[in-house]
């Protein structure tokens, strides 16, 4: 075994692999067994497991519960949106000349799924599987303002703010103003909030069902952009949010 492995989360995720396999459930016997865990261990594992949703009870048998299946169903969501993705994200980086990329939310922090690189020789990125801050991040705000705008205290409250440049909004009023700003204007913008000389700009794209799943935006160096190609830039992100909206069945 790993050094570095908690030996009980092993059991613990050996337990949700024979639960996911078994549609007919299993007994915690069954599951002492095939797992080869003492019983006291399986009975606590079992109960965190069922606390958590991960796992169910039923008539003396354990089943995989509906946060597992939730799980399953959102990373195959998260894949299915990063390939449609993929032709908006290249016309996107060729017709600014920034960096396009494609977030979803993920606990407190902004998942970059997927990036198309920069056709200029001078680019600006995060990396695929790189989590951002939400609240000074193109991508998080867009998620804070049109997701999760009714728990900003919470997020406040657990969150330590840290003021990665001097832009950075750290307060919770700023942020409120913030939020009613980009649901006005239908995108989030990081004005150098995460790193300073570096601009982003994301718009919120949403499911069948209207609900905002995933962010696409541009990063780029700030020099790179006056006022007027902002707008230009502002344009097509927002069309090419639009366009991934429509083909995850979207119609405004």
């Amino acid at each position: 075994m790993n050094k570095y492995a908690i030996p009980n989360l092993v059991k613990a995720c050996e337990i949700l692999h024979l639960l996911s396999e078994q549609s007919d459930g299993l007994s915690a016997a069954e599951i002492e067994t095939r797992a080869q865990v003492p019983r006291t261990t399986a009975f606590r594992i079992l109960k965190t497991l069922c606390s958590e949703g991960m796992a169910e009870k039923r008539d003396g048998l354990f089943f995989a519960g509906p946060g597992l299946v939730q799980l399953g169903l959102n990373s195959l969501r998260s894949q299915e949106i990063r390939t449609l993705a993929i032709p908006f994200l290249s016309e996107l980086a060729n017709t600014t000349d920034f960096t396009a990329h494609l977030a979803v939310p993920t606990g407190r922090r902004s998942l970059i799924l997927e990036v198309h690189d920069s056709p200029h020789p001078v680019r600006v990125a995060s990396r695929s599987g790189t989590t951002v801050p939400l609240y000074c991040s193109s991508t998080g705000k867009v998620f804070l303002a049109f997701r999760y705008a009714d728990e900003l205290e919470d997020y406040f409250a657990q969150t330590t703010m840290e003021k990665y440049t001097d832009q950075t909004i750290t307060t919770l009023q700023q942020m409120h103003q913030e939020v009613e700003t980009i649901r006005q204007n239908g995108y989030a913008v990081d004005n150098h909030e995460f790193h300073a000389d570096v601009w982003c700009l994301a718009a919120p794209v949403r499911d069948s069902h209207g609900t905002v799943t995933a962010a696409i935006g541009v990063t780029g160096p700030a020099a790179q952009s006056n006022e007027q190609k902002k707008t230009e830039i502002c344009q097509s992100v927002k069309k090419a949010a639009a366009g991934l909206s429509a083909v995850l069945g979207y119609h405004a």
